[in-house]
């Protein structure tokens, strides 16, 4: 069987330890301390890229999003701010993140630990090219250990584990990272309800509107003015 890729020579590869409500938290540390100053981030999917490009907003810092949902519009934008420094975050998903090609790119994160070793490869292998250095960081919650294992018999050797000495493990977040799929469903639901329910008060404002002009009649008010009356 032929040996698998491995990483270039020039990445230096480290794994942080930290649960899974702490990973923005730390990232946003990294960021904000001047150790990462330009990174592409990797998540598992389309809602943790939204979740996490949105906090790190919130938290002072310019950063974009690229997955799947993205128009190709939205992502040529993104790219484009990234490559000048625009967005030092670029949060992506493995499949958007095909054919992103970013000259001296100083930090690859994997914010989530890829399930293959291949796309571990492929998602380092974004820095230290041409002979460049880079630094691939990957945060790894007690529940992806198992993942981490399988990365690093696949490339041969054991990761080095750092712990920030400033950085607070025992943090509370304010809430939850990722919402619960059936919360964001609920939502979801919740959201088109209020969009029929708007929609359906609008058709029969206007079907009375049609009957008061068929009799002689004025329009019907708008319901704000009504209320303003």
């Amino acid at each position: 069987k032929a040996r698998q890729a491995t990483p270039a020579s020039g990445i230096t590869q480290a794994v942080y330890p930290v649960s899974q409500d702490l990973k923005r938290n730390l990232l946003l540390h990294l960021l904000k301390s001047g150790q990462v100053e330009q990174a592409l981030v990797f998540t598992r999917t389309k809602h943790r890229t939204n979740r996490l490009t949105e906090f790190l907003v919130r938290s002072g810092i310019q950063a974009e999003r690229i997955h799947g949902n993205r128009s190709q519009g939205q992502r040529t934008q993104a790219l484009a701010g990234f490559k000048s420094g625009k967005y030092p975050v670029l949060v992506a998903t493995d499949i958007a993140a095909r054919g992103i090609d970013v000259e001296e790119l100083g930090h690859v994160v994997n914010f989530d630990v890829p399930q293959a070793p291949e796309d571990y490869i492929h998602r380092v292998g974004r820095t230290g090219r041409a002979e460049a250095t880079g630094d691939a960081f990957t945060f790894v919650a007690p529940d992806e250990e198992s993942d981490l294992r399988d990365i690093e018999k696949a490339i041969g050797r054991r990761l080095p584990r750092v712990t920030v000495p400033d950085f607070d493990y025992a943090a509370r977040p304010a809430d939850k990272f990722e919402v619960p799929l059936a919360q964001r469903i609920a939502e979801i639901r919740a959201r088109k309800r209020e969009e029929r329910q708007r929609a359906d008060a609008n058709a029969a404002r206007r079907a009375a509107n049609l009957r008061n002009r068929g009799r002689g009649g004025a329009p019907a008010a708008p319901a704000a003015a009504a209320r303003a009356r």
